[in-house]
């Protein structure tokens, strides 16, 4: 029997039963449903995460070069970094055509900041901003007016306000002094980011932002060279000469040492990690498919047990075990493949409603189809290769008895 014909009789099939072959369906309907939501918003936000941190050359014709620093208090001191002595002798080695400090691009307009305190051994991260709606224990917010007029005031997070002066009624009005500027403490905000270490990035001081910038400034990042070499010279042979030449005479060689950098590298490892992440939920979603499976195959074995007088007719006929195979199979297939296209829009739209509230869109890519087109195949063909072949294995005398 022609293919075309194998489709136009399953899809009629189908049809005839339409109850059942929808909730036959509807299992499949809604496990690929969750699974494309899952990768859909998970592909979202890993787009959203690299495009949000790249800045690197892509063609490999930059290399990039920072220092490793032999403890953190060098590393996070305030004239920390490449200075332009180290950058002028990278620029003097023949091979080397240009050299710039690296700046990573970012799309937040309202980036937090680094700070550290040698006396206090306060590490943690402020943040210049406009105004603050943050949930307050003790004074007042920070309004436009505040940055509009200069105002040396800021906001602490209640973990640094019992640090430094052991409560928050002790900190209010109280003063701050941040690298020699003295701020005045109007409010002191409920924590919600943890304890003030290292590994928190969440900023903890809040400062008016015109205010951050008049008296500390925006001070350009000198923590990453970024080095071109001449088309004519060896990348690798050249930068392990300015690698040596920076160790041996770098102005920064006895706090740390200078070496190769990738700054895409955490980025690319993040990526992995959100991978991993999405994939390992998706396939927790995906159980809901083999159940899903067992019912098309009950299905399946009820249409076989159904359609034994035309399976007899068939024989009758001329057709042979393969053909009949072949039909079930097909009906087994399509099934399953028109569960799995309803439930790829239905998974997107979920996905695309739920992206509305985030931080990120999300698009349908070639990824997701794979997986709805290949998921309902497989089901369909898995779970419908033993119905099949019963059916196939009827004989004509057996049908007739």
């Amino acid at each position: 029997m022609r293919n075309y014909i194998l489709w136009r009789t399953a899809f009629r099939s189908i049809f005839k039963n339409k109850r059942r072959s929808f909730l036959t369906m509807f299992g499949i309907i809604i496990g690929i449903a969750a699974v494309i939501t899952i990768v859909a918003l998970g592909n979202g936000f890993k787009r959203n995460i690299l495009a949000d941190s790249t800045g690197t050359d892509q063609t490999g014709q930059t290399k990039y070069i920072n220092i490793k620093y032999n403890d953190f208090e060098n590393m996070v001191k305030e004239d920390s970094g490449i200075s332009q002595t180290d950058k002028n002798m990278a620029a003097n080695i023949p091979e080397v055509k240009e050299v710039s400090y690296y700046k990573a691009s970012k799309k937040d307009s309202n980036p937090t900041v680094d700070f550290y305190d040698k006396n206090t051994k306060l590490n943690m991260v402020v943040e210049p901003t406009k105004e603050t709606s943050l949930t307050m224990l003790a004074g007042r917010q920070l309004t436009p007016a505040d940055s509009d007029g200069l105002n040396k005031v800021v906001v602490l997070d209640e973990v640094v306000a019992k640090q430094l002066f052991g409560s928050k009624e002790n900190a209010l009005n109280k003063a701050f002094d941040l690298k020699g500027q003295v701020f005045t403490i109007v409010g002191i905000a409920e924590n919600t980011s943890g304890e003030i270490s290292p590994q928190n990035y969440e900023p903890l001081a809040f400062f008016p932002k015109k205010t951050y910038t008049r008296y500390l400034g925006s001070k350009e990042d000198h923590s990453v060279l970024a080095i071109k070499f001449n088309p004519q010279a060896d990348q690798h042979v050249a930068m392990d000469k300015v690698l040596k030449q920076l160790n041996v005479n770098g102005e920064s060689r006895l706090q740390g040492e200078y070496q190769d950098y990738d700054p895409s590298a955490e980025i690319k490892q993040l990526g992995s990690m959100l991978d991993q992440m999405t994939f390992f939920i998706g396939a927790v979603a995906a159980i809901s498919l083999f159940i899903a499976g067992v019912g098309v195959m009950n299905m399946m074995y009820i249409s076989v047990s159904e359609r034994t007088r035309e399976i007899g007719i068939r024989r009758a006929l001329g057709a042979n075990a393969r053909s009949i195979k072949r039909q079930f199979l097909f009906e087994g297939i399509v099934l399953t493949l028109s569960g799995g296209v309803i439930g790829y829009v239905l998974g997107i739209l979920i996905a695309f409603g739920a992206s509305l509230a985030l931080p990120f869109s999300v698009r349908p890519d070639l990824m997701t189809v794979l997986i709805s087109i290949g998921t309902s195949v497989i089901i369909g063909v898995g779970f419908s290769y033993l119905p099949a072949s019963a059916a196939a294995k009827k004989e004509l005398i057996d049908i007739l008895k």
